[in-house]
Parts: C-alpha cells; sequence; structure tokens
C-alpha cells in the first residue's frame, strides 16, 4: 500500500505501487488566506483569490474597508448624516452612528390644529374641535373647525332699558348709548 500527499489542497493524491504517487490538479474550494475574497478556489494546482468581499454597512457614518489580515474594517467618520426621520434636525455622525441634535418644531402657530410629527410622514397639522376666540368680542362659544377659529353666537346687549341703544362693538363689547326715545316710568301719576 502506497500513500503520499504533496501538502497543496489543489492536488489530488492517487498513488500505487506500480505506478507511484501522482498529484492531478483539481478545482476543489480553497481558502487563499485573505479574509477580503470570496468562493476561492483551485486553478491548475494553486489556490485563486475569488471576488472582493463588500464590506460596505450601508452606514454613512463609517468609511468601510477590507485588511488582507483583519478582514472589514469600519472607521467612524465626522460630519452631517441623514437618518431618514423628518421628525429630527440635525442630524450628524458620532462614533460611527447617525445621530441628531434635536426634534422638528412642527408647531403651525394655529391653536385649531393638532401638530405632530411622525417619522413616515413628518410635520401634520389635524383640525380640531377645540374653543377658541375670534378676535370678536360680540360671540360667544367660538369653536374651532376645519382647521380655523369659528364665530359662535351672537352676544346679546339688550340691558332692558328703553333709554339707551344697545349695540355691539366687535372691538369693545357691548355699548349703551343714551337716547331721547318716548318711555314709561310706569308711575300713572
Amino acid at each position: 500500500d502506497v500513500t503520499g500527499t504533496d501538502g497543496n489542497p489543489c492536488t489530488d493524491a492517487l498513488c500505487d505501487e506500480l505506478t507511484g504517487c501522482d498529484f492531478p490538479t483539481n478545482k476543489i474550494p480553497c481558502d487563499d488566506g485573505d479574509p477580503c475574497t470570496l468562493a476561492d478556489h483551485c486553478e491548475e494546482g494553486t489556490c485563486v483569490s475569488g471576488p472582493a468581499i463588500s464590506c460596505n454597512d450601508g452606514n454613512d457614518c463609517t468609511a468601510d474597508s477590507c485588511d488582507a489580515d483583519e478582514g472589514c474594517l469600519y472607521e467612524p467618520l465626522q460630519g452631517s448624516c441623514d437618518d431618514g426621520n423628518p421628525c429630527t434636525s440635525g442630524d450628524h455622525c458620532a462614533n460611527g452612528a447617525c445621530t441628531w441634535d434635536s426634534l422638528l418644531d412642527c408647531d403651525d402657530g394655529n391653536l385649531c390644529t393638532a401638530d405632530a410629527c411622525s417619522p413616515e410622514l413628518g410635520c401634520s397639522h389635524d383640525p380640531n374641535t377645540l374653543p377658541c376666540d375670534d378676535g370678536d368680542l360680540c360671540t360667544l362659544g367660538d369653536k374651532c373647525s376645519a382647521g380655523s377659529c369659528q364665530s359662535g353666537s351672537d352676544l346679546s346687549c339688550d340691558d332692558g332699558n328703553d333709554c339707551t341703544d344697545d349695540l355691539c362693538n366687535p372691538l369693545v363689547g357691548c355699548v349703551h348709548t343714551n337716547n331721547n326715545s318716548q318711555c314709561d316710568d310706569l308711575d300713572p301719576c
């Protein structure tokens, strides 16, 4: 029984007692010792490197590379980035990750909208039905509708005095002006 090996993974040892050992080449997978390549394989008795691996981690805050001794390396970067969330502002890289400085202010200054921010849609301003003030002192029960303040019912300025003209001024409210109309003092004498 004759056995032998040449120590090369890209050859097969074929030995017999009459002819000795022969080492024909093969095409099996092998390892070229470089962690930056994939699918290394044998060709004509030698381990040939396959295609380079992709070290892309999809992170804009890292510099991606491959080192023949260590494999994939991800060095943290500085600078601006986009975290993909429209509700954040001041996005920047810190320790290899995208972070933000503050949340977006979605306040539209309108009492009649509910202001919010969602990562999918950004700012939204949904109408509400809160009580409000339309700025007219001659209305009562003003209420939000369709995103704006709607006037409520008219204010009654009747003071029950026939000797005054009663009216409402939107800027000052009820006004009672003396008049010269006939009246009844309810005294029959």
